[in-house]
């Protein structure tokens, strides 16, 4: 047996890993056990735990692209073809743009086939328009029956419902709808006047209200803990009656909670807080992405972009692309190299363009990683600041229960909460006070940019608006030649 160095490549959805059992642990398994039977080595596994095969901005899958350059495997290998991708666009351009190109073999190990042989790469062609057609056909049943239910008033938000809403069944209990629950109601209406009226005359910050909503209320969630909580609040136009699907706005069955006027001014007042933010970053000259933020790891050069001739285009392909390169690579501007002789790394725009984005939005849907990324040890005052703080919030969450349980009046949990917030509010502007770096600001201001993040229309901003967001979130990318790292702006 001819011996090769594969690469594993699995990918499972959550629905998935749910329901078919293709779960990342078995995929492996079968992929370890072909290998071994073929006396093939592995060179790597490259895995996609939760993420749709429709786009290629998946962390494993962009790895496994950067890794192709560094010539480590000469196969990749996947349980089925579906696993690469269920787009036939993007399976063509992984096999032929990224695979064949470099010398790489790629194999499925269901469908038992290598695009080796001109028989594989046949197959590959025929399969990825099933893989397409299936997920289209998927897509369709989906699509056409919550487009149904949005046109006849139904939530359909989740197996959980909003804040200030509970699910009732309708139409013979097959079907839910929202009800108000009026104490959380009370709430909703309280974070929207926060937002457009303020504290005792002051603008409050999302953080802020809901700071103060945890000190005040909580809801069935248990609390208010998320400032991402406020974000969604404002924005979600379930609070004035109505439902939403693909863009388009339906009259829900439920009643509102607030009014249409309070929403529109809502509106108007979260998109100039976007923008303020937005707009406080530097303006760019740069017409791509990344501009100006990537640095070279090898020779401390920056990073900029290049065209470079596709040698294995088409008639359907453009006969060049463009690549992020280290001026040392190149030095076409005096003054810009640092080392006119560096070899690091060239990367595609698209793919390291994809990449980036990956990596801000695992941010924006697993918040909890955001603490892991801290660089460095806190000094003593910091560490002791932030834990006081902490317990200061948990006598606040104390006194709340005591009240909803009816063991403490409610003038008297007044008094207790202001004492403890003001101390608080002091303790929190001397944390922001600490000195930090030039273009570093804080977690919370970190995590307030983050929730204005919206993957789902960032594609449709224009390049001005795309930069000032990344900007905002990150500082600066540094190249190795076997990584990427990411210094994000609150470190």
């Amino acid at each position: 047996m001819s011996e090769r160095r594969v690469a594993c490549y699995i990918r499972v959805s959550t629905q998935e890993q749910a329901t078919h059992g293709f779960s990342v642990g078995e995929q492996e398994t079968r992929l370890r056990k072909y290998c071994e039977a073929h006396e093939w080595t592995i060179a790597g596994v490259y895995e996609d735990p939760g993420f749709s095969g429709a786009y290629l901005d998946r962390p494993g899958i962009q790895k496994l692209i950067r890794d192709v350059d560094l010539g480590i495997f000469d196969t990749v290998l996947v349980w089925k073809l579906d696993r690469l991708s269920r787009s036939q666009k993007n399976t063509m351009y992984m096999i032929e743009d990224v695979f064949l190109k470099h010398g790489i073999s790629f194999i499925s190990m269901n469908e038992n086939f290598d695009t080796n042989t001109p028989f594989g790469r046949a197959m590959v062609g025929i399969l990825s328009v099933f893989a397409q057609l299936d997920r289209d056909q998927i897509t369709q049943r989906m699509t056409m029956g919550r487009i149904g239910r949005a046109k006849a008033g139904y939530y359909s938000g989740g197996s959980q419902p909003p804040i200030g809403y509970t699910y009732t069944r309708a139409d013979g209990g097959e079907k839910k709808t929202l009800e108000v629950d009026e104490y959380e109601a009370m709430q909703v209406r309280m974070v929207y006047d926060l937002f457009l009226n303020g504290l005792d005359g002051k603008d409050m910050t999302f953080t802020e209200i809901a700071a103060y909503m945890a000190a005040h209320y909580t809801n069935r969630y248990g609390g208010w803990k998320q400032r991402s909580t406020i974000s969604r609040m404002l924005t979600n136009p379930v609070y004035i009656g109505k439902v939403k699907f693909s863009g388009e706005f339906y009259d829900g069955m439920h009643e509102p909670i607030i009014s249409e006027e309070t929403f529109e001014k809502a509106q108007a007042k979260y998109q100039r807080y976007i923008q303020n933010f937005s707009q406080s970053i530097q303006n760019l000259n740069g017409r791509y992405l990344l501009t100006g933020l990537i640095h070279c790891g090898v020779c401390g050069s920056r990073y900029f972009v290049t065209s470079v001739k596709n040698t294995h285009a088409t008639a359907e392909m453009k006969p060049y692309y463009r690549s992020y390169t280290c001026y040392g690579r190149k030095p076409v501007k005096k003054g810009m190299a640092k080392n006119g002789k560096c070899t690091n790394t060239i990367y595609k725009m698209e793919v390291l363009d994809a990449y980036v984005l990956s990596e801000i939005r695992k941010l924006k849907e697993n918040p909890e990683l955001i603490g892991d990324l801290q660089i460095g040890p806190k000094d003593d005052k910091t560490v002791g600041i932030e834990a006081r703080i902490r317990e200061l919030d948990k006598q606040m969450g104390k006194l709340v229960d005591l009240y909803q349980l009816g063991t403490i009046a409610f003038d008297e949990i007044r008094r207790r909460t202001d004492v403890l917030r003001e101390e608080r509010d002091k303790l929190k502007g001397e944390l922001e006070q600490e000195k930090r770096p030039d273009g570093v600001i804080s977690e919370t201001e970190f995590r307030d940019r983050l929730d204005a993040f919206d993957a789902d229309t960032f594609s449709d901003l224009d390049i001005e608006r795309k930069q000032a967001i990344v900007r905002s979130l990150i500082n600066k990318i540094i190249i190795y030649p076997d990584s990427i790292e990411i210094r994000w702006a609150f470190h």
